[in-house]
């Protein structure tokens, strides 16, 4: 029988990015998303650029390599699914359907390496407000709007398997 241990319940974060579901944007949400694992393409994102030069003028020790490594190493993995709604526009009810891609945010065992610890709850926001909603927007260009839900204080439970090292 296998053993598992409980880890938690531990302060998270949860959002959920919502935007229409057309199939021209599938190719622009697969490489925003996939950009999140790569430390060399979150540095291409104008608003990492930006934020590094404002954050560079504000403390000349800022460390940017460590920077760029907390936003990839906090963004670990997403879900995707589909949502069928309606809403009422200027002229009128419409039918929509839409994508929704949810981001749990937490701190981990493995949230530091030596002496830099991630916050991976501090940098959630700017992960999903900049690297890919604003991404949606400003490369897409077409949708009217993008939203971006934040849940309140969730906490977060995990059965984790035991290796046999905890044992």
């Amino acid at each position: 029988m296998a053993d598992y241990l409980l880890e938690g319940p531990k302060p998270a974060r949860l959002y959920e990015v919502i935007l229409p579901k057309k199939l021209g944007y599938f190719g622009k949400i697969q490489e925003v998303l996939e950009d999140l694992f790569s430390e060399e393409a979150i540095r291409r994102v104008p608003f990492a650029r930006r934020s590094i030069n404002e954050r560079k003028r504000a403390d000349p020790a800022f460390d940017e390599s460590a920077w760029i490594h907390s936003l990839c190493r906090a963004s670990r993995g997403y879900s995707i699914y589909e949502m069928d709604g309606r809403y009422l526009s200027p002229v009128g009810p419409v039918d929509e359907r839409v994508l929704v891609i949810r981001f749990i945010f937490h701190e981990s065992e493995d949230s530091g390496e030596g002496d830099v610890k991630t916050d991976f709850l501090t940098a959630s926001l700017e992960i999903v407000k900049y690297l890919v909603a604003y991404r949606f927007a400003e490369e897409l260009g077409v949708e009217e709007e993008i939203w971006i839900v934040e849940y309140a204080n969730p906490t977060l439970a995990i059965w984790r398997k035991r290796n046999e090292i905890d044992r």
